[in-house]
Parts: structure tokens; C-alpha cells; sequence
């Protein structure tokens, strides 16, 4: 008894824990994605600041970099320079030492300078700002000059990098090498500065004064100036540098996160890399968490308290449904009365009267595997044996048959029973199959066959036990049957094979005509071009009422899109239907009313035709239904004197009152379009025309009486309003009624 009471209770636990996962699992999902925008929002934020920090460096870096520019420019300018590296051998020792004044006054007024010196390369000697000068082999930083300024250097000129303090192993500082003049192609000499390391950094920094971490600064050649930091492999990262585009990733230095911001110069070749702490983000994303943690206390208290609710809602049923099969059910005194023991042996009955029933059970297989309502079952085959169906090979095809007769409701049930049992018997005895009856009419089959493609003597067979099926149903029941066959494919596969025979019996009237129709993949797409040519030669024929000349041109209609092309099932019943209305909007255009057509003309019969050669037959039969009537109306037109002259008769006696095209056309009997048709091949003008020009005629005369307004003549000659009539006498006669009036009475 307690196992039964906790078999059902579980039941209440799965629903409990179900509803609750499903309230659970998208709010933890939905919590995630917002905790992670914000983290994402922060980054974003912060790299966009590490980003912003570099840019002003580099910015900075290059003002100090112009400036070096600007000071070698300056003093390569300076006419005493210019003289000594000209004429170095004619320069006193006093000059010499003015120019090094000179010199020394540049480096006393910018205090990043720690030395500077000139290489004078006409007589081979250096001037130092601080020794004074030097033969070049004398010189203690002669090995640095040559290399820079020699003529096979293996530098560029100008030169900028880190170096060796002359005579000072392991103190390094920045060399400026600059050719002088630097308005002069050639060069006369080579002007050094040499800076501090730490001093150009101090005066970078102090440019930079709001950065929030380290800054890293490598000159050209990749050697860094700035100090190092611990952690950061300058090796490694300088190559992912790359000229004009900023690099950014996260690194961690330390036990700390940094944004790492890196480009390098496109214009001087130095390498910028800005470290930005990534802590700022770390409140933001703890705020997130911690909002995060307070909604999903709230969503669990809220979420028990449902999931119970539901589950309490979703379980009732099954305890009311167990109730009331306990009368239903026999049980052995002593039997528990679990709801769950109750719906046990009601379902073991169930599948007891199944068992007596299973030919139904089996249509119902075919009928659910056909339109793809079959389990989620990996085995077809054995779904398919479980239902007394056994197919021995893992071939198959869809055959569907369908009874075009035309039958009462009453009656049409029975003869579908009854031809699908004769189509069962023919096909059981010739193939393995397994069938259900689809609708009234329609029914379908399960072949099952030897071979995984149609070859010529598969296709004979089925086309002889066809046959002998519409033979019978013709001659039982003057029943006309129409077979469709699919391509052979795996058992899985039924399903796709049956959308398969259904898209070409929507376009069976374009399929050849066949005892059986073998489809092929249905033809959706592809290539077509409307066929206009052939649209403007029937229409012209059927107006001039060439029969002949009609059937020519349709056949070679059919013959080119239907028949021979691969053109697409959708494009020729579209091209179909937009010729056929192309006739009747033509008509109309024409001045024929088609109201008596439109019960002839049908579209819609397309549906009914079963191929090419109705469609052909119903198609030129509504076309000569289209000729004969416009021959009627042309003989009607050849005595519509009569309709002409009431037409104007009635004009005549009610010009001065508001009537229409239709008020005409009903007083004589006939309809308004054929009233316009008529009448303007008579009197070579519409109606309405008429009218206005009869009309104005009268307002003519009206004119001359300079006792009436021109609204009291709109209103004698039929129009609501003056406005009306002046527009249209203006249009007709070119000049207001105003100016004619005063015009007729200047010449009377």
C-alpha cells in the first residue's frame, strides 16, 4: 500500500519539478545574459578609456618628436653652422668655439638635452657641446657615428634609438641622429642629441599626466625606454603590433587584470603600449551578481508557490480520470484502488480490443507514417512489424489513387471502401503492401520492392496491375481512377515521399496523359520567360475570329512550355491563368461586357483537368466560347441603329438634368459598356462626350440672354454648379463663358 501511495505521489513530484525547471532554468539564463552585458558594457568601457589614453600619448609623442625635428632644422640653419660645415677649413679656432656656444645655449635652454655634438664630415671632426672638438679617430663615440653615418650604414638616416652611454657598459640613453643641412639633398654633417632615457620618459609621462596605469614605450628597433613590467614579454608582444591600428587584450600582470592598448606609429615607427587597471569594472559586475542573487530569491518563492499551483492543476485530472475508470474496470477482491493500478488495467483493456481491431490499426500506421506523425522512433521498420505490417526490404514507394467520378456524398464513402479494398487485393497479390484510405476517393499504399530504382520492367508490372484496377473500378462502379507513383526511397523517408505525389497532383493538369504518372521531383523553380509573343497573337485572333489561326497558335503554346520545356509547375498554371485573363481585361478595354463570360470562362477548372490533353481541350473550348460570343454581339451591333437614336433622343430630353451613362443605358435596355461600344462606332464619339458637347451648344444660345447668371445656365443645362460648366466650356471652346458672352455682344 505504500508503494502505491509513493508511485502516486511521484507523479506530483515530476509535474512540482518540472513546472519549477521551467520556471527556473530561463530566469537563471535571462539572469546570466544581463550580469554579462553589464561585465561586457564595462570592459567596453574600459578599453575604450585604455584606448583614448593612448591615442593622447601618442599624440604627445609626436609633439616631442616634431620638437626634436624642429630644433635640429633650427640649428642646421644657423648661418655660423651653415659656414663651418661649408668651409670647415677656413673657420678659426674662436669660431669654432662660438658655434659650440651656440650649441651649448640650445642645450642650457631645453634641459632633456645631455649632450649634443656635430660631425662636421669635410674635415673629419666632431664638436661636442661639452669637450669641445675632436678628430673623428679621437672621437670616444667614433664607433656610433661611423656606424649611423658611414657610407655602407646599415641604418637609416635619419636615425632614432636606444643605446649604450658611451663608455658606460649597462647605461642606456636616446640618440636623435639628424643630417644637416636638412635643406640640402647631400649631407655636409650629422647632428646628435642624446637624451636621458629617464628624462624622456619624465617628460612624456608629464605630457600624460591622467593615465591610470603603466605606459610601455619601445623606440623603433623595438628596444624599450620606458621601464619594464614585471610579467609583460615585450618579445611577444611588439610583432602583434601593427602601424595605424590600435591592438587591445586582457592580460594579468601580478594577480591583477589589465587592458592592454598597443599601436605603433605609422609616421616614426615608435611602439605605444597602455596598461589600464580592469578592478573599475569589478563593482559593476558585483552590483550585477548581487541584483542577479535578490531576483532569484524572489522568482524561487514565486516560482514554488506556482510550479505547486500547476501541478496540483495538471495532477487532478488524472485522479478524477482514475475515478471514474474504477467502475469501468475489473478487478481481483484485495486489489488496490490506486489511481495508477485503475489506469493500468484500463489501458491492458484498451490494447486487448486493439488487438481485435488491428487491420484498422494498421491503415492508421500508414496513414500517421504518410503525413509525418510517427514517433520519435529510429526503427521504422519495427513500428510498421508491430502493427502486423513486415516489410522485407528497405525499399519502398508511395503509390496514391484517385477517384475522379463524380458521386453524392451518400454514396461516396461506400464506393471508396470498395475500390480501395479492389486496389488492395490487385497490388497484395503483385507487390508487399500496406494501404489507407486518405479521403473520400483518395487512398494511398506502401509499396514495398526488391530494388532501389525504377527500372523498365519494375514500372510494366505496376503499370499491368494498374491497369487491371481501373478496368475493374470502370466496369463495377464507372469509376475513373488515376494513379500516382512516387521515387523509391528508404522507409523514413515515406513522408517526403508523399508531399512528393501531392505537389504533382496539384499540377496534374500539366503532367502527360498516363495510365500512371511516375513523379519526378516536382518542378518549382528554375528558368521561365513568359511567353508575351504568343499572348498578343491569340488575343489577336480570337478578335478577328480566326479559329484556325487560334488552335495553331495554342498548340505551338503547348508544344514549346508544356510538352517539350523544363519550365516550372507554378510558372505555367500562373501563365496559364494570366493569358486567360489577359483575354477577358482585353475585352473589357475593348468595350464587351464579359458578364455573360464569366460563367463560361472558369479558371477553376484547371483543378478538374487530369492532364496536358484536358487541359488543352477545356482551354480551347472556353476560347471558342469566347469567339462565338463576340460574334453574337457583332451581329447585335450591326442593328443598333435603334439603341443609337434612343440613346440620343433621351440625351435631347434630359441634357438640362444630372444624368449618367447608366441612367441611358437602362432606359433603352441594354448595358453601359455595350451602349459605349456601339454607340461610338456609330457616332464616333462616347456618349457622355456627346452629351457635354450638346450640352454646351445650348449654353451658347443661353449666353446671349444677358439677363441669366452664369449659374442660372449651369443649372438649365444639367451641371450642380457654375464652376463646373466654365471649366468644361473652357476646355471645349478655349475661352471662358464670360469672354464668349462679351464677345457675341461687342459684334452684335
Amino acid at each position: 500500500m505504500i508503494r502505491h501511495i509513493s508511485e502516486t505521489k511521484s507523479a506530483f513530484r515530476k509535474y512540482l519539478i518540472l513546472f519549477f525547471t521551467m520556471i527556473l532554468i530561463p530566469t537563471l539564463l535571462l539572469l546570466a545574459w544581463q550580469i554579462y552585458s553589464k561585465y561586457r558594457d564595462a570592459v567596453q568601457q574600459t578599453v575604450s578609456v585604455s584606448e583614448a589614453a593612448l591615442e593622447s600619448t601618442s599624440r604627445n609623442l609626436d609633439l616631442l618628436l616634431d620638437q626634436f625635428g624642429q630644433i635640429s632644422l633650427q640649428i642646421s640653419l644657423t648661418p655660423d653652422v651653415l659656414e663651418m660645415l661649408n668651409r670647415p677649413f677656413d673657420l678659426q679656432a674662436y669660431q669654432y668655439a662660438d658655434i659650440k656656444g651656440q650649441l651649448r645655449s640650445w642645450m642650457n635652454s631645453n634641459a632633456l638635452f645631455e649632450s649634443i655634438y656635430l660631425d662636421i664630415l669635410q674635415n673629419g671632426k666632431v664638436l661636442t657641446v661639452n669637450e669641445g672638438l675632436y678628430d673623428l679617430k679621437d672621437f670616444y663615440d667614433k664607433d656610433f657615428l661611423n656606424r649611423v653615418t658611414g657610407a655602407a650604414s646599415e641604418f637609416p638616416r635619419p636615425w632614432v634609438g636606444l643605446r649604450e652611454r658611451p663608455g658606460e657598459p649597462g647605461k642606456e640613453i636616446l640618440s636623435f641622429v639628424k643630417p644637416v643641412p636638412a635643406t640640402q639633398k647631400t649631407a655636409l654633417g650629422y647632428l646628435v642629441f642624446n637624451i636621458h632615457k629617464d628624462v624622456f620618459m619624465s617628460t612624456l609621462l608629464n605630457l600624460n599626466s591622467q593615465m591610470s596605469g603603466p605606459l610601455i614605450v619601445a623606440d623603433p628597433w623595438g628596444r624599450p625606454v620606458s621601464s619594464t613590467v614585471e610579467g609583460l614579454d615585450l618579445d611577444k608582444m611588439l610583432p602583434k603590433l601593427g602601424p595605424g591600428a590600435i591592438y587591445t587584450e586582457t592580460v594579468s600582470l601580478a594577480g591583477k587584470k589589465y587592458i592592454l592598448s598597443g599601436a605603433k606609429s605609422t609616421t616614426n615607427g615608435w611602439a605605444l603600449m597602455q596598461l589600464t587597471p580592469a578592478g573599475p569594472y569589478t563593482p559593476v559586475v558585483t552590483d550585477a551578481i548581487r541584483q542577479a542573487v535578490l531576483i532569484m530569491l524572489g522568482v524561487l518563492a514565486v516560482g514554488i508557490g506556482l510550479s505547486y499551483l500547476f501541478a496540483s492543476i495538471l495532477y487532478d485530472p488524472w485522479r478524477r480520470l482514475a475515478t471514474k475508470l474504477q467502475e469501468f474496470v475489473m478487478r481481483a477482491p484485495g486489489d488496490s484502488q490506486d489511481a495508477y493500478a485503475v489506469v493500468n488495467r484500463a489501458i491492458h483493456n484498451l490494447i486487448t480490443t486493439i488487438r481485435h481491431n488491428e487491420p484498422i490499426v494498421r491503415n492508421h500506421v500508414v496513414h500517421e507514417w504518410l503525413h509525418n506523425h510517427q514517433p520519435e522512433d529510429p526503427d521504422a521498420a519495427r513500428r510498421f512489424s508491430e502493427a502486423g505490417i513486415q516489410f522485407v526490404s528497405p525499399y519502398h514507394a508511395v503509390l496514391v489513387v484517385v477517384d475522379e467520378s463524380r458521386r453524392d456524398r451518400d454514396s461516396s464513402a461506400g464506393h471508396t471502401l470498395f475500390l480501395f479494398s479492389l486496389a488492395e487485393d490487385e497490388l497484395r497479390a503483385r507487390f508487399m503492401a500496406a494501404g489507407t484510405i486518405l479521403d473520400r476517393g483518395k487512398f494511398a499504399f506502401i509499396l514495398n520492392f526488391d530494388r532501389e530504382v525504377f527500372d523498365g520492367e519494375l514500372m510494366a508490372e505496376l503499370e499491368d496491375g494498374c491497369r487491371t484496377i481501373q478496368r475493374l473500378a470502370h466496369s463495377r462502379l464507372k469509376a475513373e481512377l488515376y494513379f500516382f507513383v512516387s521515387g523509391i526511397g528508404p522507409l523514413d523517408q515515406l513522408a517526403e515521399a508523399y508531399e512528393q505525389v501531392k505537389r504533382a497532383m496539384t499540377y496534374k493538369a500539366f503532367l502527360p496523359q498516363s495510365a500512371v504518372c511516375f513523379v519526378e521531383e516536382t518542378k518549382e523553380s528554375g528558368h521561365f520567360q513568359y511567353p508575351a509573343a504568343y499572348q498578343k497573337k491569340i488575343l489577336n485572333t480570337i478578335l478577328a475570329g480566326d479559329q484556325s489561326r487560334v488552335e495553331h497558335y495554342m498548340s505551338e503554346l503547348f508544344d514549346r512550355y508544356l510538352s517539350s520545356s523544363g519550365s516550372p509547375y507554378p510558372k505555367l498554371l500562373q501563365m496559364i491563368v494570366m493569358l486567360m485573363s489577359h483575354v477577358l481585361g482585353s475585352l473589357v478595354q475593348e468595350g464587351y461586357d464579359i458578364e455573360p463570360l464569366m460563367d463560361q470562362v472558369d479558371l477553376l477548372q484547371l483543378q478538374q483537368c487530369q492532364n496536358q490533353s484536358e487541359l488543352r481541350s477545356m482551354l480551347m473550348r472556353q476560347i471558342g466560347q469566347i469567339m462565338d460570343y463576340l460574334e453574337t454581339v457583332r451581329k447585335q451591333a450591326e442593328g443598333s441603329s435603334p439603341w443609337v437614336r434612343q440613346a440620343m433622343d433621351y440625351i435631347e430630353a434630359h441634357y438640362a438634368n444630372n444624368i449618367s451613362i447608366s441612367d441611358i443605358a437602362s432606359h433603352i435596355g441594354i448595358s453601359p459598356s455595350h451602349l459605349s461600344r456601339i454607340f461610338k462606332a456609330e457616332v464616333g464619339k462616347p456618349p457622355l462626350e456627346y452629351l457635354t458637347e450638346r450640352r454646351l451648344a445650348m449654353s451658347k444660345t443661353l449666353l446671349k440672354d444677358k439677363s441669366k447668371s452664369l449659374q442660372q445656365i449651369s443649372q438649365l443645362i444639367g451641371y450642380n454648379d457654375a464652376h463646373t460648366f466654365i471649366r468644361s466650356f473652357k476646355k471645349a471652346e478655349g475661352t471662358t463663358p464670360g469672354e464668349y458672352r462679351k464677345k457675341v455682344m461687342d459684334l452684335s
